[in-house]
């Protein structure tokens, strides 16, 4: 081999190891970039003391993700969260832009089972269910103080049962929340105490969809009579159709107050298909026009504001879709 060539393939071999090594570097520095800020963003938030992870790794590209975290309950350390991964795609912490964006696997209580399937056992085991697999799923916060308008974005799936996700982007939020902080001790003991921070919050828009894995399927069968696990007969299955289709028809006829008139049919057609299985999700939206204001869902509640619920309705420019 002559000399040039021994000196190339030298040459070459210690700029592959000089890249693994900046790359190496790269990415322990970005590893302790990323901890730093996610550090100072849980202390911006008063969750330092909520978050715990066993180790985190990072890379250039400055994405990050978390193995074996833990979210404990401050006021009963007893009760607690896990995630078996959480992945960092964004964060960013500036002095008027907070933004997290998070996905994550294996989510469980202390019991190590999934929290859904907790909260419902009793409901679940009469459609058949025993155990859920962990949760997967991923969440999206966005604040901006400058303007006081914040986005959030959530979506949880759970294996066999469902998947859904909602979104929110609301103004004033942050008020909120700092009030909600002041005031926890009071709210806790009262939470009708909460009403009046709510004023100055409107929603720009929100939505949210559901996709089922199992769950509506399973109590379709229970609503026709069907025993658990054997499929409905014909006449079980004429009963329930003959119901749901009643109650499209009382839809269809009080849904233009929701709805309006040029959307009462297709929202109402949608839900009729969801209840019956012949599609497997359904969405929600909601576009106000002005921005709507939460204080106006207490005054309707009240009956402070029944006499301009249909305008009400019409603004909110809501949509059911398959």
């Amino acid at each position: 081999m002559s000399s040039k060539k021994k000196l190339a393939i030298a040459t070459a071999g210690v700029l592959v190891v000089a890249a693994g090594a900046a790359w190496y570097g790269g990415n322990k520095l970005a590893q302790g970039k990323v901890e730093e800020e996610l550090k100072a963003f849980l202390v911006k938030n008063d969750l330092q003391d909520n978050v715990f992870w066993e180790s985190l790794d990072a890379n250039v590209s400055g994405t990050g993700s978390m193995s074996n975290v833990k979210l404990v309950d401050k006021q009963n350390p007893a009760h607690y969260f896990t995630f078996s991964k959480v992945i960092l795609n964004d964060l960013e912490n500036t002095e008027k832009v907070q933004k997290i964006d998070i996905s994550f696997e294996g989510f469980a209580d202390e019991t190590g089972k999934s929290p859904i399937g907790k909260v419902s056992d009793n409901r679940l085991a009469d459609l058949g269910y025993t155990e859920l697999p962990k949760v997967n799923g991923s969440l999206k916060v966005s604040f901006d103080s400058s303007t006081d308008r914040s986005m959030y974005e959530i979506s949880i799936d759970q294996p066999e049962l469902v998947s859904f996700g909602v979104k929110l982007d609301a103004n004033k939020i942050g008020g909120l929340l700092e009030q909600v902080r002041a005031n926890s001790q009071a709210i806790q003991q009262n939470p009708m105490a909460v009403l009046p921070f709510l004023a100055p919050v409107s929603i720009n828009s929100l939505s949210f969809n559901i996709d089922d894995k199992g769950l509506v399927k399973r109590v379709i069968a229970k609503e026709k009579g069907a025993a658990l696990g054997e499929a409905p007969t014909p006449a079980q299955n004429a009963t329930y159709e003959a119901k749901m289709l009643q109650q499209k028809e009382a839809c269809m006829k009080q849904g233009a107050i929701v709805f309006g008139v040029n959307k009462t049919e297709a929202s109402c057609d949608a839900i009729y298909k969801y209840v019956t299985n012949q599609k497997d999700s359904l969405s929600f939206a909601m576009n106000p026009t002005p921005p709507f204001e939460l204080m106006s869902v207490f005054q309707l509640l009240s009956g402070a504001g029944v006499a301009n619920a249909n305008q009400l309705f019409q603004n909110l420019n809501i949509e059911l879709k398959n």
